[in-house]
């Protein structure tokens, strides 16, 4: 789901710029997996790296996504998205989170 050149226009951003963010993004997927093997990442720790320069709702999503097929088609990684439901009380529905996990394919 590569992002044609002329799409980049709508994230305010230029192709070199989201570049970098997707290599941002998998250094710190690399790193965050290296120290604590196996343990998901926090779909928001992604979403901060984008956000911290870009303003842009959609710009993280998009980044996320082409680091997901960068994995895929460089080093044979899957980044797989876990939903996790946590229990809570029977008053309140039960709240979700999304966190991301690398793996082999």
């Amino acid at each position: 789901m590569a992002i044609a050149g002329d799409d980049y226009s709508k994230f305010e951003c230029s192709k070199e710029e989201k570049d970098k963010l997707v290599g941002e993004v998998m250094r710190y997927v690399l790193f965050k997996t290296h120290q604590n093997s196996g343990c998901p990442i926090k779909r928001e720790e992604l979403t901060q790296i984008v956000t911290k320069n870009y303003r842009n709702r959609n710009l993280p999503a998009a980044v996320i996504s082409e680091a997901m097929e960068r994995f895929s088609s460089i080093f044979g990684y899957e980044l797989k998205e876990l939903q996790r439901c946590r229990p809570s009380s029977i008053s309140q529905p039960r709240s979700s989170q999304s966190s991301k996990i690398l793996g082999d394919k």
